[in-house]
């Protein structure tokens, strides 16, 4: 079964909901995992202080949750972006590009927006 890193690399509200739509929709189309990263300027779509953000990604967490899809945010793109773990809007884990290394060695296909 396949395995996807959906990396969301840039601070785009309009590509947001696509990319967690397409998640939702690889997920529930067989994929056997699915891991959402905000990375780069990406992780700025994480910042609940920008309210339009918050509630893109709110609408979502249930399914996000229910197809056990895991969000995942940069680390080191929080800290160059001044967004304090407090203001991540959700995350399940703390993504690293050693990490992605280690997906790729386990085979995840990486797709990149």
């Amino acid at each position: 079964m396949a395995k996807y890193v959906i990396l969301f690399t840039k601070e785009d509200k309009n590509s947001l909901e696509k990319v967690i739509e397409f998640s939702k929709a690889l997920k529930s189309s067989g994929a056997e995992d699915v891991k959402l990263c905000f990375t780069l300027e990406g992780i700025k779509m994480l910042d609940k202080r920008n309210e339009e953000y918050k509630l893109i990604i709110s609408r979502h967490l249930q399914d996000l949750n229910k197809l056990n899809i895991k969000v995942n945010s940069c680390k080191d793109c929080s800290l160059k972006y001044n967004i304090d773990e407090e203001n991540i809007i959700y995350k399940d884990e703390i993504f690293s590009f050693e990490v992605l290394n280690k997906l790729v060695d386990q085979g995840y296909h990486i797709i990149t927006f």
